[in-house]
Protein backbone atom coordinates (compact mmCIF):
# COMPACT_ATOMS: atom_id res chain seq x y z
CA UNK A 1 0.00 0.00 0.00
CA UNK A 2 1.86 3.35 -1.07
CA UNK A 3 2.12 6.21 1.10
CA UNK A 4 -0.27 8.09 -1.44
CA UNK A 5 -2.95 5.44 -0.59
CA UNK A 6 -2.64 6.28 2.96
CA UNK A 7 -2.82 10.03 2.58
CA UNK A 8 -6.13 9.88 0.59
CA UNK A 9 -7.93 7.44 3.23
CA UNK A 10 -7.40 9.56 6.34
CA UNK A 11 -8.02 13.00 4.03
CA UNK A 12 -11.05 10.84 3.01
CA UNK A 13 -12.37 9.94 6.74
CA UNK A 14 -11.27 13.88 7.76
CA UNK A 15 -13.88 14.72 4.80
CA UNK A 16 -16.51 12.81 6.23
CA UNK A 17 -15.94 13.41 9.76
CA UNK A 18 -16.92 17.21 8.37
CA UNK A 19 -19.85 16.50 6.82
CA UNK A 20 -21.22 14.43 9.17
CA UNK A 21 -22.16 17.08 11.34
CA UNK A 22 -25.13 17.97 9.31
CA UNK A 23 -26.26 14.87 8.48
CA UNK A 24 -28.83 12.77 11.12
CA UNK A 25 -29.45 9.24 10.33
CA UNK A 26 -33.14 7.39 10.12
CA UNK A 27 -34.30 5.94 13.10
CA UNK A 28 -35.87 2.58 12.66
CA UNK A 29 -36.34 0.26 15.79
CA UNK A 30 -34.49 -3.50 15.91
CA UNK A 31 -34.86 -5.68 18.31
CA UNK A 32 -34.99 -7.26 20.98
CA UNK A 33 -35.02 -4.10 23.57
CA UNK A 34 -36.62 -1.36 20.71
CA UNK A 35 -39.90 -4.15 20.43
CA UNK A 36 -40.36 -4.65 24.40
CA UNK A 37 -39.93 -0.43 24.96
CA UNK A 38 -41.45 0.65 21.58
CA UNK A 39 -38.86 3.04 21.00
CA UNK A 40 -36.05 3.78 18.20
CA UNK A 41 -32.56 2.27 17.48
CA UNK A 42 -31.28 5.63 17.91
CA UNK A 43 -32.64 6.09 21.71
CA UNK A 44 -29.93 3.64 22.36
CA UNK A 45 -27.23 3.74 19.68
CA UNK A 46 -25.37 6.69 17.53
CA UNK A 47 -24.45 3.48 15.22
CA UNK A 48 -25.35 -0.24 15.76
CA UNK A 49 -23.79 -1.85 17.80
CA UNK A 50 -22.02 1.15 19.21
CA UNK A 51 -24.59 2.73 22.24
CA UNK A 52 -25.05 6.41 23.09
CA UNK A 53 -25.33 7.69 26.49
CA UNK A 54 -28.68 6.50 27.06
CA UNK A 55 -27.89 2.89 26.05
CA UNK A 56 -25.08 2.34 28.53
CA UNK A 57 -27.13 3.46 31.17
CA UNK A 58 -29.68 1.05 30.17
CA UNK A 59 -26.97 -1.74 29.76
CA UNK A 60 -25.73 -0.34 33.14
CA UNK A 61 -29.43 -0.56 35.18
CA UNK A 62 -29.51 -4.40 33.77
CA UNK A 63 -31.70 -3.63 30.98
CA UNK A 64 -34.00 -1.70 32.65
CA UNK A 65 -34.99 1.99 31.45
CA UNK A 66 -32.36 4.56 32.73
CA UNK A 67 -33.54 5.81 36.26
CA UNK A 68 -36.81 3.22 36.64
CA UNK A 69 -36.53 0.21 38.59
CA UNK A 70 -39.77 -1.73 37.37
CA UNK A 71 -37.92 -4.45 35.78
CA UNK A 72 -40.09 -4.06 32.72
CA UNK A 73 -42.91 -5.82 34.12
CA UNK A 74 -45.95 -3.87 32.28
CA UNK A 75 -47.00 -6.47 29.58
CA UNK A 76 -45.35 -9.42 30.82
CA UNK A 77 -47.48 -12.71 30.95
CA UNK A 78 -48.06 -14.03 34.55
CA UNK A 79 -47.15 -17.89 35.12
CA UNK A 80 -48.10 -18.49 38.61
CA UNK A 81 -45.17 -16.62 40.52
CA UNK A 82 -42.91 -16.56 37.07
CA UNK A 83 -43.24 -13.11 34.31
CA UNK A 84 -42.33 -13.36 30.99
CA UNK A 85 -42.20 -11.47 27.86
CA UNK A 86 -43.36 -12.46 24.40
CA UNK A 87 -40.59 -14.31 22.95
CA UNK A 88 -40.08 -11.86 20.24
CA UNK A 89 -39.04 -9.17 23.49
CA UNK A 90 -36.50 -10.82 24.40
CA UNK A 91 -34.90 -13.57 22.08
CA UNK A 92 -32.27 -11.73 19.12
CA UNK A 93 -30.46 -13.36 16.47
CA UNK A 94 -27.42 -11.55 14.18
CA UNK A 95 -25.34 -12.55 11.48
CA UNK A 96 -22.23 -11.10 10.59
CA UNK A 97 -19.28 -12.44 8.49
CA UNK A 98 -17.56 -11.80 4.72
CA UNK A 99 -18.59 -12.77 1.75
CA UNK A 100 -15.45 -12.45 -0.05
CA UNK A 101 -11.91 -11.85 1.01
CA UNK A 102 -8.85 -11.63 -0.19
CA UNK A 103 -5.38 -11.79 1.40
CA UNK A 104 -2.23 -10.41 0.62
CA UNK A 105 0.88 -11.69 2.69
CA UNK A 106 3.76 -14.08 2.05
CA UNK A 107 2.75 -17.66 4.31
CA UNK A 108 5.28 -18.33 7.11
CA UNK A 109 6.74 -21.92 7.45
CA UNK A 110 7.86 -23.56 10.42
CA UNK A 111 11.87 -23.22 10.87
CA UNK A 112 13.85 -24.58 8.68
CA UNK A 113 11.64 -24.94 6.04
CA UNK A 114 11.84 -23.27 2.09
CA UNK A 115 11.41 -19.46 2.60
CA UNK A 116 7.68 -18.09 2.69
CA UNK A 117 5.44 -18.40 -0.07
CA UNK A 118 3.31 -15.49 -1.02
CA UNK A 119 -0.16 -15.30 -1.26
CA UNK A 120 -2.52 -13.60 -3.08
CA UNK A 121 -5.97 -14.45 -3.17
CA UNK A 122 -9.38 -13.78 -3.45
CA UNK A 123 -12.20 -16.52 -2.23
CA UNK A 124 -15.79 -16.30 -1.87
CA UNK A 125 -16.99 -17.27 1.60
CA UNK A 126 -20.28 -17.65 3.88
CA UNK A 127 -20.90 -15.12 6.87
CA UNK A 128 -18.98 -17.00 9.24
CA UNK A 129 -20.32 -16.02 12.45
CA UNK A 130 -24.21 -16.69 13.85
CA UNK A 131 -25.49 -15.38 17.03
CA UNK A 132 -28.80 -16.05 19.23
CA UNK A 133 -28.68 -14.04 22.08
CA UNK A 134 -31.60 -13.34 24.45
CA UNK A 135 -31.83 -11.04 26.87
CA UNK A 136 -34.22 -9.04 29.35
CA UNK A 137 -35.49 -9.19 33.02
CA UNK A 138 -37.34 -11.42 35.27
CA UNK A 139 -38.54 -9.13 37.50
CA UNK A 140 -37.81 -5.93 39.46
CA UNK A 141 -34.17 -5.19 39.67
CA UNK A 142 -33.34 -9.28 38.34
CA UNK A 143 -31.98 -9.60 34.49
CA UNK A 144 -30.40 -11.92 32.94
CA UNK A 145 -28.18 -12.12 29.08
CA UNK A 146 -27.31 -15.46 27.07
CA UNK A 147 -25.25 -15.40 23.95
CA UNK A 148 -24.88 -18.09 22.06
CA UNK A 149 -22.47 -17.93 19.56
CA UNK A 150 -21.54 -20.40 16.33
CA UNK A 151 -18.42 -20.44 14.18
CA UNK A 152 -18.91 -21.53 10.55
CA UNK A 153 -15.36 -21.97 9.59
CA UNK A 154 -14.32 -22.81 13.26
CA UNK A 155 -17.17 -25.42 13.35
CA UNK A 156 -17.88 -24.64 17.12
CA UNK A 157 -20.48 -23.65 19.23
CA UNK A 158 -20.31 -21.91 22.78
CA UNK A 159 -21.47 -19.52 25.13
CA UNK A 160 -19.79 -16.22 24.50
CA UNK A 161 -21.77 -14.45 27.57
CA UNK A 162 -23.87 -15.82 29.80
CA UNK A 163 -25.05 -14.00 33.48
CA UNK A 164 -27.35 -12.63 35.71
CA UNK A 165 -27.71 -8.94 36.97
CA UNK A 166 -28.83 -7.60 40.40
CA UNK A 167 -29.37 -4.06 40.53
CA UNK A 168 -30.08 -1.03 42.64
CA UNK A 169 -28.91 -2.60 45.52
CA UNK A 170 -29.10 -0.02 48.53
CA UNK A 171 -30.37 2.61 46.92
CA UNK A 172 -30.55 3.55 42.69
CA UNK A 173 -27.54 3.28 41.20
CA UNK A 174 -25.33 2.42 44.08
CA UNK A 175 -24.60 -0.82 43.64
CA UNK A 176 -25.18 -2.88 40.31
CA UNK A 177 -23.89 -6.91 40.43
CA UNK A 178 -23.04 -9.37 37.48
CA UNK A 179 -22.49 -13.04 37.81
CA UNK A 180 -21.34 -15.25 35.37
CA UNK A 181 -19.69 -15.13 31.87
CA UNK A 182 -20.03 -11.12 30.79
CA UNK A 183 -17.45 -8.90 29.15
CA UNK A 184 -15.16 -6.95 31.59
CA UNK A 185 -14.77 -3.90 29.45
CA UNK A 186 -18.70 -3.37 28.77
CA UNK A 187 -18.66 0.49 30.99
CA UNK A 188 -15.09 1.19 29.60
CA UNK A 189 -14.91 3.97 27.14
CA UNK A 190 -13.94 1.77 24.14
CA UNK A 191 -15.79 -1.70 24.68
CA UNK A 192 -14.24 -4.41 23.49
CA UNK A 193 -17.22 -6.04 21.87
CA UNK A 194 -19.17 -2.83 20.59
CA UNK A 195 -17.02 -2.16 17.09
CA UNK A 196 -17.82 -1.40 14.02
CA UNK A 197 -14.68 -2.88 12.68
CA UNK A 198 -15.00 -6.47 14.08
CA UNK A 199 -11.70 -8.57 14.98
CA UNK A 200 -10.01 -11.15 11.97
CA UNK A 201 -8.32 -13.88 13.72
CA UNK A 202 -4.88 -14.97 12.53
CA UNK A 203 -3.81 -17.70 10.86
CA UNK A 204 -1.57 -20.67 12.18
CA UNK A 205 0.97 -23.00 10.69
CA UNK A 206 0.58 -26.30 11.43
CA UNK A 207 2.44 -28.55 14.19
CA UNK A 208 2.24 -26.01 17.23
CA UNK A 209 3.03 -27.74 20.52
CA UNK A 210 2.91 -27.00 24.25
CA UNK A 211 5.50 -24.71 25.13
CA UNK A 212 6.99 -23.95 21.86
CA UNK A 213 6.82 -20.90 19.48
CA UNK A 214 3.91 -21.21 17.41
CA UNK A 215 4.29 -19.48 14.27
CA UNK A 216 1.39 -17.27 12.67
CA UNK A 217 0.50 -17.39 8.28
CA UNK A 218 -1.16 -14.27 9.16
CA UNK A 219 -1.53 -11.61 11.85
CA UNK A 220 -5.13 -11.19 13.58
CA UNK A 221 -6.70 -7.56 12.85
CA UNK A 222 -8.12 -6.70 16.50
CA UNK A 223 -7.39 -3.48 18.48
CA UNK A 224 -3.80 -3.24 19.50
CA UNK A 225 -4.69 -1.87 23.06
CA UNK A 226 -6.67 -5.46 23.40
CA UNK A 227 -4.12 -7.65 22.45
CA UNK A 228 -2.10 -10.20 24.49
CA UNK A 229 1.16 -8.48 22.84
CA UNK A 230 3.69 -10.92 24.15
CA UNK A 231 5.41 -13.35 21.85
CA UNK A 232 6.41 -16.79 23.96
CA UNK A 233 3.67 -16.64 26.40
CA UNK A 234 1.13 -19.63 27.23
CA UNK A 235 -1.80 -20.02 28.68
CA UNK A 236 -1.04 -22.77 31.73
CA UNK A 237 -1.88 -25.83 29.76
CA UNK A 238 0.68 -24.99 27.39
CA UNK A 239 -1.00 -23.90 24.64
CA UNK A 240 0.38 -20.43 22.94
CA UNK A 241 -1.00 -17.34 23.05
CA UNK A 242 -1.47 -15.34 20.17
CA UNK A 243 0.17 -12.19 20.66
CA UNK A 244 -3.05 -10.56 18.52
CA UNK A 245 -6.08 -12.18 20.29
CA UNK A 246 -8.11 -10.15 23.13
CA UNK A 247 -7.70 -10.91 26.42
CA UNK A 248 -7.32 -10.14 30.50
CA UNK A 249 -10.25 -6.62 31.01
CA UNK A 250 -10.25 -6.80 27.30
CA UNK A 251 -11.27 -10.72 26.88
CA UNK A 252 -14.88 -10.46 26.08
CA UNK A 253 -15.73 -13.08 27.69
CA UNK A 254 -14.45 -14.24 31.54
CA UNK A 255 -16.21 -15.70 34.79
CA UNK A 256 -16.79 -13.59 37.30
CA UNK A 257 -18.44 -11.39 39.96
CA UNK A 258 -18.69 -7.87 38.99
CA UNK A 259 -19.86 -4.91 41.03
CA UNK A 260 -20.24 -1.35 38.94
CA UNK A 261 -22.36 1.69 40.10
CA UNK A 262 -22.95 5.70 40.08
CA UNK A 263 -23.37 6.55 43.60
CA UNK A 264 -22.45 10.05 42.93
CA UNK A 265 -24.30 10.97 39.76
CA UNK A 266 -24.36 10.53 35.99
CA UNK A 267 -20.65 12.00 35.99
CA UNK A 268 -18.96 9.31 37.68
CA UNK A 269 -18.68 5.37 37.21
CA UNK A 270 -17.05 2.67 39.55
CA UNK A 271 -16.77 -0.94 38.84
CA UNK A 272 -14.16 -3.59 40.47
CA UNK A 273 -14.14 -7.65 39.87
CA UNK A 274 -12.49 -11.01 40.32
CA UNK A 275 -11.94 -13.34 37.68
CA UNK A 276 -11.52 -16.93 37.85
CA UNK A 277 -8.41 -15.91 34.98
CA UNK A 278 -7.69 -14.98 31.29
CA UNK A 279 -7.59 -17.35 29.40
CA UNK A 280 -8.96 -20.04 31.51
CA UNK A 281 -12.73 -20.35 29.99
CA UNK A 282 -15.11 -21.84 32.66
CA UNK A 283 -12.07 -23.68 34.33
CA UNK A 284 -10.04 -21.82 36.73
CA UNK A 285 -6.41 -23.68 37.17
CA UNK A 286 -4.35 -20.68 38.15
CA UNK A 287 -3.06 -20.29 41.78
CA UNK A 288 -5.39 -17.17 42.37
CA UNK A 289 -7.93 -15.24 41.19
CA UNK A 290 -7.27 -11.96 38.54
CA UNK A 291 -9.19 -8.79 40.38
CA UNK A 292 -9.74 -5.44 38.30
CA UNK A 293 -11.14 -1.51 39.12
CA UNK A 294 -11.95 0.79 36.78
CA UNK A 295 -13.00 4.46 36.83
CA UNK A 296 -14.90 6.54 34.07
CA UNK A 297 -15.62 10.11 34.17
CA UNK A 298 -18.78 11.72 32.25
CA UNK A 299 -17.20 15.06 31.79
CA UNK A 300 -20.19 16.02 28.89
CA UNK A 301 -23.75 14.87 28.03
CA UNK A 302 -26.10 16.70 25.95
CA UNK A 303 -28.37 15.96 22.56
CA UNK A 304 -25.73 16.77 19.92
CA UNK A 305 -22.16 16.41 22.45
CA UNK A 306 -20.77 13.72 25.12
CA UNK A 307 -17.63 12.70 26.15
CA UNK A 308 -15.82 10.69 29.06
CA UNK A 309 -12.70 9.18 29.70
CA UNK A 310 -12.15 6.05 31.56
CA UNK A 311 -9.30 4.21 33.47
CA UNK A 312 -8.63 0.91 34.71
CA UNK A 313 -5.75 -1.72 36.49
CA UNK A 314 -5.96 -5.97 35.86
CA UNK A 315 -3.90 -7.90 37.98
CA UNK A 316 -3.09 -11.58 37.55
CA UNK A 317 -2.58 -14.06 39.45
CA UNK A 318 -0.44 -16.92 37.99
CA UNK A 319 -2.41 -16.59 34.81
CA UNK A 320 -0.11 -17.37 32.41
CA UNK A 321 3.22 -19.13 32.12
CA UNK A 322 6.47 -18.62 29.77
CA UNK A 323 8.67 -20.82 28.17
CA UNK A 324 10.43 -22.10 30.93
CA UNK A 325 6.72 -23.05 31.84
CA UNK A 326 7.26 -21.27 34.98
CA UNK A 327 4.20 -18.82 35.85
CA UNK A 328 3.95 -15.50 35.81
CA UNK A 329 1.71 -12.58 36.82
CA UNK A 330 -0.04 -11.29 34.07
CA UNK A 331 -1.13 -7.90 34.44
CA UNK A 332 -2.68 -4.33 32.49
CA UNK A 333 -3.01 -1.04 32.93
CA UNK A 334 -5.21 1.19 30.40
CA UNK A 335 -6.59 4.79 29.45
CA UNK A 336 -9.65 5.57 26.95
CA UNK A 337 -11.74 8.37 25.76
CA UNK A 338 -14.58 8.89 23.98
CA UNK A 339 -16.37 12.02 22.47
CA UNK A 340 -19.37 12.10 20.04
CA UNK A 341 -20.40 14.82 18.46
CA UNK A 342 -24.25 14.75 16.50
CA UNK A 343 -23.34 11.11 14.54
CA UNK A 344 -19.53 11.58 14.71
CA UNK A 345 -17.85 9.22 17.37
CA UNK A 346 -14.27 9.37 17.97
CA UNK A 347 -12.34 7.07 20.61
CA UNK A 348 -9.04 6.18 21.61
CA UNK A 349 -7.44 3.27 24.16
CA UNK A 350 -4.11 3.10 25.25
CA UNK A 351 -2.87 -0.24 27.57
CA UNK A 352 0.33 -1.17 28.86
CA UNK A 353 0.79 -5.04 29.96
CA UNK A 354 3.39 -5.94 32.50
CA UNK A 355 4.65 -9.29 33.28
CA UNK A 356 5.81 -9.76 36.77
CA UNK A 357 8.85 -11.16 38.22
CA UNK A 358 10.57 -12.62 35.47
CA UNK A 359 11.87 -15.59 35.41
CA UNK A 360 15.54 -16.35 36.10
CA UNK A 361 15.25 -19.02 33.44
CA UNK A 362 14.40 -16.61 31.00
CA UNK A 363 15.87 -13.50 32.19
CA UNK A 364 17.61 -11.17 29.54
CA UNK A 365 16.16 -12.68 26.46
CA UNK A 366 12.29 -11.62 27.13
CA UNK A 367 10.70 -8.03 27.45
CA UNK A 368 8.27 -7.70 30.22
CA UNK A 369 6.49 -5.25 29.30
CA UNK A 370 4.53 -3.65 25.56
CA UNK A 371 2.26 -1.26 24.76
CA UNK A 372 -0.91 -1.15 22.60
CA UNK A 373 -2.71 2.06 21.05
CA UNK A 374 -6.06 2.28 19.10
CA UNK A 375 -7.20 5.42 17.79
CA UNK A 376 -10.82 5.18 15.90
CA UNK A 377 -13.68 7.19 14.21
CA UNK A 378 -16.71 6.59 12.72
CA UNK A 379 -18.88 8.85 10.99
CA UNK A 380 -22.44 8.86 8.63
CA UNK A 381 -21.50 10.96 5.62
CA UNK A 382 -25.08 10.32 4.19
CA UNK A 383 -28.51 8.84 6.02
CA UNK A 384 -27.34 5.67 5.71
CA UNK A 385 -23.88 5.17 4.87
CA UNK A 386 -21.11 4.99 7.76
CA UNK A 387 -17.65 5.13 7.48
CA UNK A 388 -14.81 3.83 10.06
CA UNK A 389 -11.38 4.62 10.22
CA UNK A 390 -9.21 2.57 12.78
CA UNK A 391 -5.26 2.87 13.40
CA UNK A 392 -3.23 0.13 15.37
CA UNK A 393 -0.29 0.39 16.98
CA UNK A 394 1.77 -2.55 18.88
CA UNK A 395 4.62 -2.21 20.35
CA UNK A 396 5.41 -6.13 21.15
CA UNK A 397 6.94 -7.46 24.31
CA UNK A 398 8.17 -11.45 25.24
CA UNK A 399 10.97 -13.55 23.50
CA UNK A 400 13.82 -11.38 22.18
CA UNK A 401 14.51 -13.37 19.09
CA UNK A 402 10.40 -13.52 18.53
CA UNK A 403 8.61 -10.34 18.76
CA UNK A 404 7.55 -8.20 16.05
CA UNK A 405 5.70 -5.07 16.35
CA UNK A 406 2.98 -4.09 14.18
CA UNK A 407 0.95 -1.42 12.53
CA UNK A 408 -2.28 -1.33 10.78
CA UNK A 409 -5.00 0.76 9.57
CA UNK A 410 -8.68 -0.15 8.55
CA UNK A 411 -11.30 1.54 6.55
CA UNK A 412 -14.70 0.53 6.58
CA UNK A 413 -17.80 1.63 4.57
CA UNK A 414 -21.13 0.62 5.40
CA UNK A 415 -24.26 0.86 4.00
CA UNK A 416 -27.75 0.75 6.04
CA UNK A 417 -30.08 -0.80 3.69
CA UNK A 418 -32.53 -0.52 7.17
CA UNK A 419 -31.04 -0.19 10.52
CA UNK A 420 -30.76 -3.88 11.42
CA UNK A 421 -29.43 -4.82 7.96
CA UNK A 422 -26.29 -3.34 6.45
CA UNK A 423 -23.70 -4.44 4.15
CA UNK A 424 -20.23 -3.26 4.51
CA UNK A 425 -16.70 -3.73 2.39
CA UNK A 426 -13.23 -2.83 4.42
CA UNK A 427 -9.65 -2.92 3.80
CA UNK A 428 -6.88 -3.48 6.18
CA UNK A 429 -2.93 -2.70 5.33
CA UNK A 430 0.18 -2.67 7.01
CA UNK A 431 1.99 0.59 7.38
CA UNK A 432 5.34 -0.89 8.54
CA UNK A 433 7.99 -2.47 5.87
CA UNK A 434 7.78 -6.14 5.04
CA UNK A 435 10.66 -8.05 6.19
CA UNK A 436 10.59 -11.35 4.08
CA UNK A 437 8.68 -14.50 5.13
CA UNK A 438 10.18 -13.95 8.61
CA UNK A 439 6.85 -12.41 11.08
CA UNK A 440 3.50 -12.28 10.18
CA UNK A 441 3.24 -8.97 11.62
CA UNK A 442 5.33 -7.66 9.13
CA UNK A 443 3.73 -9.93 6.03
CA UNK A 444 0.09 -9.44 6.16
CA UNK A 445 0.17 -6.49 3.74
CA UNK A 446 -3.54 -5.97 2.48
CA UNK A 447 -6.50 -7.86 3.52
CA UNK A 448 -10.07 -6.32 1.74
CA UNK A 449 -13.41 -8.05 3.04
CA UNK A 450 -16.98 -7.25 1.73
CA UNK A 451 -19.83 -8.73 3.88
CA UNK A 452 -23.07 -8.66 5.94
CA UNK A 453 -24.34 -7.29 8.88
CA UNK A 454 -28.26 -8.48 9.80
CA UNK A 455 -29.63 -8.47 13.53
CA UNK A 456 -33.47 -8.92 13.80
Amino acid sequence: MSQRSITLGILMAVAATIASAFVHPEAQAIPPFARKYNVNCTACHTAPPILNPFGQRFLENGYQLPGTEDGGIIGKKKLGDVTLDDVTNFVGFRMVGNVTRSWSFKQQNPPGAAAGVVQNKTEFTFPDAFTMFTAGTLTKNVGFMVELGHDVEGGTTAVERGFVTFNNIGYHDLAHVRVGRYDPSAFYSYVTIRQQLNDVVESTTSGCTPFTPCGLNRAGLAPSAFAAKFYGLYQRDGTAISPFASSLFNSGGETGVDIHGRPFGDWFLYQVGVLNGANEGFGDSNKGKDIYAMLRFDYAKSNNFSANISGFVYRGYSNAKVQSQDDVNWNRYGLSARATYKMVDIYAAFAVDKIDKTPTAVAGLFDSTATGLTIGADTYVTNKTLISLRYDNLDAGGMLDQRKSATFVGLQVKQFLRTNIAIFARNDFNVRKSEGSDTAARNLRNAFFSGVDIVF
